[in-house]
């Protein structure tokens, strides 16, 4: 099926803007420009979502075409989002003016809160070698398997974690600290104690989303802050190595992260795209 798109969306752009493309279920084919995406259908059927812009408009491919499987990638590249006053602001200031042109703004997210949340938790000190390994095993050991694909599994649902033990999950997941903070969450998920889809839906002020995320166990400032531009929230900016490195090489000099905040200060309630779209010398 052919989905409309808003014309400031690049395929392209949004799924590269970080790197969740890399990891599982999703699977990014560079040479055919395609994304692949293995979707828990409510039916109770695992089925692949596959994306891609042949003709330079959206095309998705799947062996369900109703209107959850629409509302999954809509919510994946992020096409609700309404770009116009970010880009009024980029036009504003001439080293951001090439975001506009390229159609940048929006980035690849999960079909749910609970996968992103778990997805970050992975990335917290750590390698990115390290969070991709995590990562597929959560969703090898817990994951639905695809009908006539078995070895391709969707992300698990929290309650197929938590109908595990801590023990059991902590053996198969290994991910160390984070074991005890993702089963968890996934614990009070099932048990009907905590409802992440309500940070979506729900239009709390950006200080109190914020204070809500660093709540969860495990989400610390860094993780909240990816979490909040997830969710369309950009005044906060997730700091870390990376993010050092390139206002480092912007600066020409080795920062700290309280330097490498106070980079992005002028952006306002931007700071968190200016970080991902911003034309760095790194880069």
């Amino acid at each position: 099926m052919l989905i409309p798109s808003p014309q400031d969306f690049s395929f392209d752009q949004t799924v590269k803007s970080h790197g969740w493309r890399a990891l599982l279920p999703f699977t990014w084919s560079e040479d055919a420009q395609s994304l692949e995406y293995i979707y828990a259908h409510s039916s109770g059927t695992v089925c692949i979502i596959k994306m891609s812009t042949p003709e330079g408009v959206l095309s998705v491919d799947c062996e369900i075409e109703d209107e959850e499987v629409l509302g999954a990638v809509r919510q994946m590249l992020q096409m609700d989002i309404l770009l116009d006053d970010f880009y009024a602001y980029c036009e504003q200031h001439q080293k951001l003016a090439s975001i506009p042109p390229l159609k940048q703004g929006r980035l690849l997210v999960s079909p749910s809160i609970f996968e992103d949340v778990v997805r970050v938790i992975c990335t917290t000190n750590t390698t990115w070698a390290q969070t991709t390994s995590m990562v597929a095993r959560i969703v090898d050991a817990y994951g639905s398997p695809h009908p006539t694909n078995p070895e391709r599994k969707a992300f698990p649902t929290a309650q197929q974690i938590a109908a595990d033990t801590l023990e059991g999950f902590s053996t198969k997941a290994k991910l160390g600290y984070r074991n005890a903070s993702v089963y968890k969450i996934a614990s009070d998920i099932s048990a009907g104690i905590l409802n992440l889809e309500e940070l979506r839906t729900n239009d709390f002020p950006a200080t109190d989303l914020y204070k809500r995320l660093l709540t969860l166990p495990g989400v610390g400032p860094y993780a909240a802050s990816c979490l909040m531009i997830y969710l369309g929230r950009y005044d906060r900016v997730n700091v870390d190595s990376w993010a050092r490195t390139l206002v480092g090489k912007e600066l020409g000099r080795t920062v700290t992260d309280k330097e490498a905040h106070a980079f992005f200060e002028e952006y306002v309630e931007w700071k968190a795209l200016v970080y991902h779209f911003y034309p760095w010398a790194a880069r």
